[in-house]
């Protein structure tokens, strides 16, 4: 039972800082967050498409257009995140350079 509420505390967590992190009406941002707001963000389900480079830049793409900077800290983290992350990436757009 305990292991239930803090699940969905921690997913309501998720949830409230992905409406904080993500804007809603400008569909040409950019942002530049650290590494874990774009993990959050990644988690949301409302990624489209993930491109990573050889120099770590990671972009995440959004299905409202908005486009997420991050870096990682070693080569393909974005690509472990991602198999982590369950159904909300089952459909992503992936590229690496």
């Amino acid at each position: 039972m305990k292991r239930e509420i803090i699940g969905a505390i921690i997913i309501l967590g998720i949830i409230v800082l992905t409406l904080i992190l993500i804007p809603k009406s400008n569909n040409n941002t950019t942002q530049i967050v650290d590494w874990d707001e774009a993990i959050i963000i990644l988690n949301s389900g409302e990624v489209k498409s993930v491109m990573q480079t050889h120099n770590l830049d990671v972009t995440l793409t959004l299905k409202n257009g908005t486009t997420i900077h991050t870096k990682e800290t070693r080569i393909d983290m974005i690509f472990d995140e991602i198999d982590k992350c369950g159904n909300s990436c089952d459909n992503l757009i992936m590229a690496t350079e």
